[in-house]
Order: structure tokens, then C-alpha cells, then sequence
């Protein structure tokens, strides 16, 4: 019998009667896509948690009030008397933010003023702040003509001199409101990549004898081939795993991929047999699981942020640049989102020749180390 298929038939046999580390492999995986589904399936945000500051008290603000609370974005939850109540709410975490409608609100429309309705949102939630904010504005922009179509008779001022107001809206990129579609591609590739990176440490891991791989290595024959036969059943199962969620989200969640969805299946697998890769060096490198196993959650657990890809890396230092190149997730990224925009396939060359690479140089350097111990030994 070949090192290779000794090797998996013997990491079968152990997944078939160990049911912790199947669980890893199946259970764990399918419990987090059903997180990161439900997650992100209402899609867009929706009731986010909105006060009132009514200075004016008249129709007008009333109008104001009532656009704001048609907007299915939007949920009022409160009115304060004065912005420092309202301040106060935001910081205490029950506002996302508030708007301060101002005296004379209808005076000042009626009367061609451009009145100042100010709207303040707590800035330390970007997505969910600049979401309301915008929901807001864009409802207080839809009460102008009914403010000024109660003001018309009150103040007898002619039609012409009520300016509508012009809104633009230029999308640049990820035009959808949706977060699914966006940080869904993002997030569950990282959370797999995470899970490969432990279950391949645990499972290397696992043939640790005397802080040395030697006696697995001796009893396999040849460390090449049964590093792959060993390391092959958890790059299938999360690749595999993988297909699912992008599966889940076009066929079942509707959304479109303008690229090659098997291009991208290909690059998931590159990726994660270079996640195996690297969790093979670490326990060569380190001699013991817990150690591989701490450094596998530093670098797989920091690479969605230092991807760039929710994060940018703009005027960030040398570090943060560096780092972000070193991690095989970045690489994957830009692959993948290559071919969901539908750029040509030539553009994937250098990603998918990065993994490879991850694969040839880590596999390669964890073979090395074990072969000199076994020289050694």
C-alpha cells in the first residue's frame, strides 16, 4: 500500500470513530453557514433605532415626523426635549442617532429660507450610522413638498417660489444595499478558513510524539505523498463546504456571479490545501499543538481585517501592508471577488499563482523539517 493512501485510509478510519473530529469537519461547518445565513437574511438593515429633537412643534415638523417613521430603514424610538438628552441616549448605546428639527421650520420654507434640519449619528458604527443617516435625510428631503404645500395658503406665497429639491444618487461599487451579498462572500470564507487552519493543526497535531513527527513519518514511509493523503480529507470537506455557501447564495438567495462560479470552487480549494500547508509548517515549526494551534487563530483570525477588503489599508503602515500580503486570505479575496465582478481570467493568474505558491514553499518547508528530524533521530 502507497504512503499516500495509508495515509488517508488510517485519517478516515480515525474521522469515522472519532466523533469530535468529524463533528469539526461536518456539524461545526454547518452550524456556522446557518449563523452567517441568518445573519445577514433580512438583507439590508432595517429599524434601526432613530430619536426626535422637535424645536418647532408645528405641521411641518409633523410631516418630518411622520416621512421619518414611514421609512422601513428607520424606527422612532423616542422624543427628546433638547440634544443633550438626545447626545445622551446615543452614547448610552439606545439611539443609533437623532434628528434635530429646528423653530420655524415652515416659516423658514415658506419664506425661501434654506432652514438647517440637523441630522447626528453615533460615528463609531460606520455601516449602521452612515445607514441611518442617509435613510433620514432622504425621508426629510420627501416632507419638503408637503411643508410646503401646507405653508402655500397660510402665507399666500406663489408656487414658483417653492425650490424642489434635486437628489442624485451615483452608486460606485457594491451597488446593492444588501449586506449579504457583499460580506457574505467575505465572511464565511474567513470563518472556513479558520476552521481549516485548526482542524489541520489538530490533526497534524495528533502524531506528535516526543515534541517530533518522526515516528509517524518513519511508519508512513514516505512523508511526501502521506503529508497529502493525511491532509486530503479536511481540504475536501471544507472546499466542499465552501461550493455550499456559494451555492446558498446564488441559487437559493438569487444573487448573481458575473465570472466563473467553478474558477472560483478551483481557487477555494488552492486556498485552503494552503491553509493545510501552513498548519502542517507551524506544527513541524513549533513541535506542539497548542502552540500551532494559538498561531493558526493569530493569523486566520486577523485576515478578513487585514484583507482589505472591509477594512482599507490606505495610509496604514508598512506593517499593516506587509502582513496583509503575507496572508494567503488576501490573495484568495482578490480572486474571488475578480470573478464575481466578471473580470477576465487572466486577472486570477497571479492570485491562484500566490496560493500555489503557499501550497509549494509551506508543504514543502514542513516536509524538509520532518525529514531532518528523522535524519537526525
Amino acid at each position: 500500500m502507497s504512503a499516500f493512501r495509508q495515509a488517508l485510509t488510517l485519517e478516515l478510519r480515525h474521522l469515522r470513530h472519532d466523533h469530535w473530529d468529524l463533528a469539526g469537519l461536518t456539524l461545526v461547518p454547518g452550524i456556522l453557514i446557518f449563523i452567517v445565513a441568518a445573519i445577514f437574511w433580512q438583507g439590508p438593515m432595517r429599524q434601526l433605532p432613530l430619536a426626535i429633537v422637535d424645536s418647532d412643534g408645528s405641521t411641518a415638523s409633523r410631516a418630518v415626523i411622520r416621512a421619518l417613521d414611514a421609512s422601513p430603514l428607520v424606527h422612532l424610538t423616542g422624543l427628546y426635549s433638547s440634544e443633550v438628552d438626545a447626545v445622551r441616549a446615543v452614547r448610552a448605546g439606545n439611539v443609533m442617532g437623532f434628528v434635530h428639527i429646528p423653530a420655524g421650520l415652515g416659516e423658514s420654507v415658506a419664506r425661501h429660507r434654506e432652514p438647517v434640519v440637523r441630522i447626528l449619528y453615533n460615528g463609531s458604527f460606520l455601516s449602521a450610522g452612515g445607514q441611518v443617516s442617509r435613510a433620514a435625510a432622504e425621508a426629510i428631503r420627501e416632507a419638503i413638498p408637503e411643508i410646503a404645500a401646507n405653508q402655500l395658503m397660510n402665507h399666500a406665497v406663489p408656487a414658483s417660489r417653492v425650490r424642489r429639491l434635486a437628489v442624485e444618487a451615483t452608486p460606485l461599487g457594491n451597488a446593492p444595499s444588501s449586506f449579504e451579498w457583499f460580506l457574505g462572500l467575505l465572511i464565511f470564507p474567513a470563518v472556513l478558513h479558520l476552521v481549516a487552519a485548526c482542524v489541520c493543526a489538530m490533526a497534524i497535531g495528533r502524531e506528535l510524539r516526543e515534541g517530533s513527527l518522526s515516528d509517524w513519518a518513519s511508519a508512513s514511509g514516505r512523508v511526501a505523498p502521506a503529508l497529502v493523503g493525511k491532509m486530503l480529507p479536511y481540504v475536501a470537506a471544507i472546499s466542499l463546504w465552501g461550493i455550499v455557501w456559494l451555492l446558498y447564495l446564488t441559487l437559493a438567495r438569487g444573487w448573481r456571479i458575473e465570472g466563473s462560479l467553478p474558477l472560483i470552487a478551483l481557487g477555494q480549494t488552492l486556498f485552503y490545501a494552503a491553509t493545510a500547508a501552513i498548519a502542517a509548517l507551524l506544527v513541524a515549526v513549533t513541535r506542539e499543538t497548542a502552540t500551532a494551534l494559538s498561531a493558526s487563530a493569530v493569523y486566520a483570525g486577523s485576515a478578513l481585517a487585514y484583507s482589505g477588503a472591509t477594512l482599507p489599508l490606505n495610509g496604514a503602515n508598512a506593517f499593516a501592508h506587509i502582513w496583509s500580503n503575507v496572508l494567503p486570505l488576501t490573495h484568495y479575496i482578490a480572486l474571488q471577488m475578480g470573478e464575481v465582478s466578471g473580470q477576465s481570467v487572466a486577472a486570477m493568474v497571479a492570485p491562484a499563482m500566490t496560493l500555489a505558491a503557499y501550497v509549494v514553499i509551506a508543504w514543502g518547508g514542513s516536509v524538509a523539517l520532518i525529514m531532518a528530524r528523522i535524519r537526525r533521530a
